[in-house]
């Protein structure tokens, strides 16, 4: 199956021809070279790993560059494991090994250029217009390779971003610069594309291909079963500043006034781990907002919750969202994301302004004691979700926006 530890491994020796090359059906190759920041890429059987494990159906060999410190060893998928690779290309993750972040950019244009010159490869793509983003660039004009730049987040189009910290503020100009120089670039909603318009993008470099979540065949375990005493709030993400979790607990300090059976679940992990259980604390609602870090079983607790929350300041996509209402869970979201494209306010969920804390708490007590309206949303919801590009498709398009940029025929 795949993500088993026994598909990774392996050397590759016959594939070291340089250049673009034909299959034996005649087509052109393509052959990707990847910049990520991404580590859980190195953790088997994470949801990342198993998203790269289906790019081996449209590429003909995808590479991984990943900045890292010490201590990552390379992995290299071997599809003669895999069953359902029929064409399954070569994949292999590759760590930088450097010794501080400051050897990122060195260590990256080194091992990049070596990997380029081995294997042949057509393309860069990165993962974000920053750092990925400055080595990817510099490689691509060393090498003489296209250029694409995925943006997964609305760098450009919220002013949070770049007011979040001076080293934003900086990642805002340098990003504006490489999106600039690339050949292409892949966003994950029609949000992020009206931003890159709106700074002189054309719009036949932008492709809007959003994060794939296989979700429509999801299975209800019949035995979990919501606490009828209880009614759960839920949050899912990363503990960190764009997440604005603060946003939900202070909302909290008002919903469990009227009702103090309320909870809030927060799902994940971060920097901010411990201020907000530390403001938690300070306003005496341990027994109300509780933290579970980061979990692999997700699902028990989407079927737990009443109510999904997404307050972010800014948000590329917003996947737990798309989770979430795949169980047909109401969603109070901020206008960030999905939100107008999935989750559209009134119909499909409710939408807030950014940092609107009092209106946050005003729709959790609405969502409370209006359970019709609850009922409604979700449906909605999951409708929405259902009416998303499958797995096939997703690929399709993900796949089509790199010949778009190598001027391969659709």
């Amino acid at each position: 199956m795949v993500g088993e530890k026994r598909l990774w491994g392996g050397e590759y020796p016959n594939d070291t021809s340089p250049g673009p090359s034909l299959t034996e059906e005649g087509r052109q190759k393509m052959k990707i070279l990847n910049i990520s920041l991404d580590k859980k890429l190195f953790e088997a059987g994470s949801r990342v790993e198993e998203r790269v494990l289906e790019y081996a159906e449209i590429f003909d060999r995808f590479d991984i560059l990943v900045l890292c410190g010490l201590g990552y060893e390379k992995k290299e998928f071997d599809p003669r494991y895999a069953e359902g690779y029929g064409r399954a290309s070569k994949i292999a993750i590759w760590p930088t090994n450097s010794r501080n972040k400051l050897f990122y950019l060195f260590d990256a244009i080194r091992l990049g250029g070596e990997m380029i010159e081995k294997y042949g490869h057509d393309l860069i793509s990165v993962q974000e217009p920053f750092e990925t983003g400055l080595i990817g660039w510099r490689l691509a004009r060393k090498c003489g390779l296209k250029f694409q730049v995925q943006l997964h987040g609305d760098f450009f189009g919220s002013l949070y971003f770049r007011k979040e910290s001076l080293l934003n503020r900086f990642r805002y100009y340098l990003g504006r610069f490489i999106v600039r120089r690339a050949d292409g670039v892949r966003v994950v909603s029609e949000r992020i594309k009206r931003s890159l318009l709106e700074m002189g993008i054309e719009e036949e470099k932008i492709s809007v291909v959003p994060i794939h979540a296989d979700l429509r065949f999801k299975n209800y375990d019949l035995r979990i079963q919501k606490d009828e005493k209880k009614f759960v709030f839920l949050a899912v993400g990363r503990l960190v500043l764009v997440k604005n979790i603060e946003m939900q607990i202070k909302a909290m300090t008002e919903v469990v006034k009227k009702y103090p059976e309320a909870e809030l679940w927060i799902i994940g992990d971060g920097k901010k781990e411990r201020s907000l259980k530390s403001e938690v604390k300070k306003l005496e609602l341990e027994e109300r907002v509780k933290f579970f870090g980061w979990r692999n079983d997700l699902d028990a607790f989407y079927q737990k919750a009443d109510v999904f929350l997404l307050t972010s300041n800014y948000e590329g996509w917003g996947l737990a969202a798309i989770e979430a209402a795949s169980f047909g869970l109401p969603i109070i979201m901020t206008d960030v994301g999905c939100a107008g494209e999935v989750v559209i306010d009134g119909e499909s969920g409710i939408v807030i302004l950014v940092g609107d804390s009092k209106k946050l708490a005003e729709s959790m007590l609405k969502l409370i004691e209006d359970a019709h309206l609850r009922k409604k949303l979700g449906e909605e919801a999951r409708q929405a979700v259902l009416r998303l590009p499958d797995k096939e498709q997703s690929l399709k398009n993900y796949k089509g926006a790199f010949k778009k940029i190598l001027n391969i025929d659709q």
